[in-house]
């Protein structure tokens, strides 16, 4: 569906959603499984593995995700597949346990299918994405009756992308505001999200709206737990 909008600015509402796991396969290993779905911009499947360090202030992963996109032509259908293997590191600053602040780099190899002005080609174009996050976190507390903990988060990213291919969006920067109500190893995350795009032809694009994350956390046996946990917002 094309933004509406007047000029240069355009202005669009949009839900987020999103499902994202991680399963402790070692002391010091964990299998990272996720998905989030924007309807009518992009589905994505994501997969990797994630080594803990002894320090338990790091993290690195390592992984590939598949996507669909739209195109011009696909009437918001998500028909223009992606993949994309990717890397990243978050460095979890120590300090009071009411607060939890980190910092996340991640690298995006985007390969995506070439397309003309009616039908999808055979090639994939190669673009580069820098992604630099950072996370603020409070926690609220823990409301016995309802055997759960609450927290508020705030995220900002921003996105820078590269060739060699044409970059339609060279610019982004996201911004998130999550509630959490943590419950055993299940945290549900709604919030509100605005993400603000510079494209190619010198349009300022500012997209919002509704977000709703359900993160699961896992051991397949009864490993010693590390101790540097994993959030919603390392996910996205």
């Amino acid at each position: 569906m094309p933004f509406p909008g007047n000029g240069q600015a355009q202005f669009r509402t949009e839900s987020w959603w999103g499902l994202m796991t991680s399963g402790q396969i070692g002391e010091r290993w964990s299998l990272w499984l996720d998905s989030h779905y924007v309807p009518e911009i992009f589905l994505i499947v994501r997969s990797g593995i994630t080594y803990h360090t002894p320090s338990d202030k790091l993290n690195f992963t390592a992984g590939y995700a598949h996507l669909g996109l739209t195109t011009p032509f696909s009437e918001g259908k998500l028909m223009r597949p992606e993949r994309r293997p990717w890397g990243q590191i978050i460095f979890r600053v120590p300090g009071a346990t009411r607060y939890g602040v980190s910092f996340r780099f991640r690298y995006d190899a985007r390969f995506r299918n070439q397309f003309d002005n009616e039908t999808l080609l055979d090639g994939f174009d190669l673009n580069h994405r820098f992604r630099f996050n950072s996370a603020i976190r409070y926690n609220v507390g823990r409301v016995e009756s309802l055997q759960s903990n609450f927290s508020v988060s705030m995220v900002n990213e921003t996105l820078l992308t590269s060739g060699p291919a044409f970059v339609d969006i060279p610019f982004e920067h996201r911004i998130f505001f999550l509630a959490g109500m943590q419950r055993g190893t299940a945290t549900l995350s709604p919030g509100y999200h605005l993400r603000f795009q510079s494209t190619a032809s010198g349009q300022v694009r500012v997209l919002q709206g509704f977000v709703l994350w359900i993160n699961l956390n896992y051991r397949f046996k009864d490993f010693k737990r590390h101790f540097l946990r994993e959030f919603p917002a390392d996910k996205i």
